[in-house]
């Protein structure tokens, strides 16, 4: 995070490091952008971070060494003059535009990131919510950027106090270079492995990217030491900085395991930039020229204006923003920028007005406004009801009985109980056979005998089923029992359901997609005395192929590991019927040249291969590609406005993968799209007063249920098959 402090070396100005700050966030915006070229600007919070470092870390040192003391309420009222003064007006105005403009089910949510980033710890709350792998927010929070920032004044809080204590002494700089590199190790230790292990932490928390701030530090430290060195020769490592922080930020992409070792790159590059940019033969006058020293002027201003600009402007607009638009929307970023440093830093960093210049009264003011920001954001988010919002009107049904209720809607399927269980519940005779010709996914079968579907258009539902408030968190109960396997897990839990003591056993297999299913597949168990068992993993198809995991951003072992494992389990336990889905985009294939549907096709066709026993395949959810529950919310009054268009819902190839699997393995195939994207226009999001989806691809554990008759006729469809 850029910030305005006096870019000095030795009470020198360097105008090299103010460029150095203009390439950094120059970097930083067009990434944001999404304009070509810059694929990896991310690493410019990186060179934000070394700068940081190495002024803080200079500026308390000579300090000490003049007076022998560091002063730290005035150290703290600098900071809050230098920072505080741009970032509340920013906070504050992106609240007002922010609460106004997105969807009424995430203002809550936004109001809560705008309160932790007025508090310095919003890089906590997008770190935790990085972590939850079924995080739902329709619009990207406009605060986001604000981790950053709290990550160096996390860093501001406690580095000051502990170069205070190790200056104390004889030979101070050399204490202090002592305990800054034993941090800097410590914290890059902590980098590579949480990297490995919890990618979120390790990218926006403080003891995994202190070793920046270190390095910059250890600098400053050992700028004495440099300063011995024949200038040409620090001059040429600064060219070479130069090029590592290019070179990252033109290669590196969001696939990359970062921080990790990959930040080493512009990292390091930053310290020798730093080292060399103002000596001989370096690239001073480079970054000393007119547009890079002006766009590191502004570069606070700019870090703090652009992302909110970026944000919400196509929330505002209503639709997705080209090339020329967001260049548009860059110029504005400058202009917005060249305001906030002319009008709000720029004064205050100049001691106006008259009590920002005594600490104790900066300090109280700092709080007041701190407080005052946090005010405004969860007071009126607090006060949210989206369930307040939904219209009186109700859709008339006909009289249909609700269906999700527990008693058995479908009447062409209610005797398929009666044949599988008697007296107790155990199954003694099951007629089970599977659907093995081909279907796409726009084929269409004969619908339920008393399936009555009705897509709900106009004002939703008074009486809709989940409540919009609860609609994201109506997931299967999976997760809450433990037996939803998540990225670190590598066995599957042992988790029964339906008929624990029925002779007949089903299991349910695959990623979050197909613990989607479970609701309809528990209740359809309980109704036919079925025992029912999962084996579910988040991001894990059950796939004989090495895959990447999307989070982790390397191999994911855990799939594989897990995936053997559920094999040896189905192996001992022989389930009568194994039924398999997972979510077609979160197959990520290591090696890119099986990034092929035959390739992936035939993968899981190997898997199946290797299960005992009848299996089938159910085919991929029609996907969302939308906040389905946030859409509805700001659009009460026009369901139809969240339908899905059926180019969106069945892209990626839906079906092909489980056609392939099923031809090649024998495999039955399942396919109920025709139940989830209903007629030949867009597919609807509410039908028969239910919401389909809780989220951009996963169904609500209420709709899931009521495709529980649907799912059976699916099962015994074809009655060639008799196990007894």
């Amino acid at each position: 995070m850029p910030t305005p402090d006096s870019a000095r070396a030795h009470d020198a100005f360097r105008p090299d490091i103010e460029g150095m700050r203009g390439l950094a966030v120059a970097v930083v915006v067009l990434f944001h952008a999404g304009l070509p070229g810059v694929i990896g600007g991310f690493v410019g919070v990186d060179v934000f971070f070394v700068i940081s470092g190495f002024l803080i870390t200079g500026l308390l040192l000579r300090e000490h060494e003049r007076t022998g003391r560091i002063g730290l309420p005035q150290f703290y009222a600098r900071r809050v003059r230098r920072l505080l003064p741009a970032a509340g007006v920013v906070l504050g105005l992106t609240l007002v535009v922010a609460l106004n403009v997105v969807a009424p089910l995430d203002r809550p949510s936004v109001g809560l990131d705008g309160a932790a980033a007025a508090l310095s710890i919003g890089n906590i709350r997008f770190a935790v919510a990085a972590g939850d792998y079924f995080s739902s927010v329709g619009t990207q929070s406009p605060f986001l950027h604000f981790w950053s920032l709290a990550v160096e004044e996390q860093f501001y809080l406690v580095w000051p106090a502990l170069i205070l204590l190790a200056a104390r002494g004889a030979h101070a700089r050399r204490r202090v270079g002592v305990v800054v590199a034993c941090l800097t190790i410590a914290s890059f230790a902590a980098n590579i492995f949480l990297t490995d292990t919890a990618a979120n932490w390790a990218f926006y928390s403080l003891p995994t990217r202190a070793w920046e701030l270190g390095l910059g530090g250890m600098l400053a430290v050992g700028a004495v030491v440099i300063a011995r060195i024949p200038g040409s020769l620090v001059g040429l490592a600064g060219w070479l900085g130069f090029g590592a922080i290019v070179v990252a930020a033109t290669t590196f992409d969001s696939s990359s395991a970062y921080p990790g070792m990959a930040a080493l790159l512009p990292s390091v590059g930053a310290v020798a930039l730093l080292a060399g940019g103002s000596r001989r033969l370096g690239p001073g006058r480079l970054l000393s020229l007119g547009p890079l020293r002006f766009l590191g002027k502004i570069s606070y201003s700019l870090y703090l204006v652009h992302w909110p600009i970026f944000v919400l402007a196509p929330v505002v607009i209503g639709a997705e923003l080209d090339e020329i638009a967001m260049w548009g929307l860059v110029g504005l970023s400058v202009t917005v920028a060249s305001i906030s440093w002319a009008l709000v830093e720029t004064p205050f960093r100049s001691g106006r007005p008259r009590f920002a210049v005594r600490p104790a009264r900066t300090l109280s003011v700092g709080l007041a406004v701190v407080l005052a920001v946090v005010a405004v954001a969860v007071g009126p988010s607090l006060g949210v009801q989206p369930d307040s919002a939904i219209a009186a009107t109700e859709i008339v049904t006909s009289g249909s009985t609700d269906p999700v209720d527990e008693a058995w809607v479908d009447g062409a399927t209610s005797d398929i109980g009666r044949s599988v269980a008697t007296g107790t519940g155990a199954p003694t005779v099951a007629v089970i056979a599977l659907p093995t010709g081909p279907a796409g996914p726009t084929t269409t079968s004969p619908p339920t005998a008393a399936a009555v579907d009705i897509v709900n258009q106009g004002r939703l539902p008074e009486t809709v089923k989940p409540t919009l408030a609860k609609a994201r968190g109506d997931e299967e109960r999976l997760r809450a029992d433990h037996c939803l396997a998540f990225e670190d897990i590598t066995k599957p839990a042992k988790c029964v359901y339906g008929v624990k003591d029925s002779t007949f056993t089903i299991a349910l297999v695959g990623d979050s997609h197909a613990a989607a299913w479970f609701p309809a597949l528990e209740r359809l168990a309980k109704h036919e005395g079925w025992r029912l068992m999962t084996f579910v993993k988040v991001s894990c198809p059950f796939i004989d192929m090495r895959v990447r995991n999307s989070l982790l951003k390397r191999e994911y072992h855990e799939c594989a590991d897990f995936n053997e494992a559920t094999v040896a389990r189905l192996t001992t336990l022989e389930p009568d019927l194994t039924l398999v889905s997972m979510s077609r985009i979160a197959i990520h294939p290591f090696d890119p040249r099986n990034d092929t549907v035959a390739a992936k096709g035939a993968a899981v066709a190997r898997m199946l291969a290797k299960v005992p026993g009848r299996t089938a395949l159910i085919v991929d959810t029609p996907s969302a590609h939308r906040d389905v529950p946030a859409c509805l919310s700001a659009h009460t009054d026009d369901v139809e406005a969240c339908a899905i268009p059926r180019s969106t819902a069945f892209r990626d190839s839906l079906g092909e993968v489980e056609q392939i699997a099923a031809d090649a393995s024998g495999a039955g195939r399942i396919d109920l799209t025709h139940r989830i994207c209903i007629g030949d226009g867009s597919c609807p999001v509410v039908v028969n007063g239910l919401i389909i989806y809780r989220d951009k691809e996963h169904m609500t554990a209420t709709f899931s249920r009521s495709l529980a008759p649907a799912l059976g006729e699916a099962i015994l469809a074809d009655r060639t098959r008799v196990i007894r």
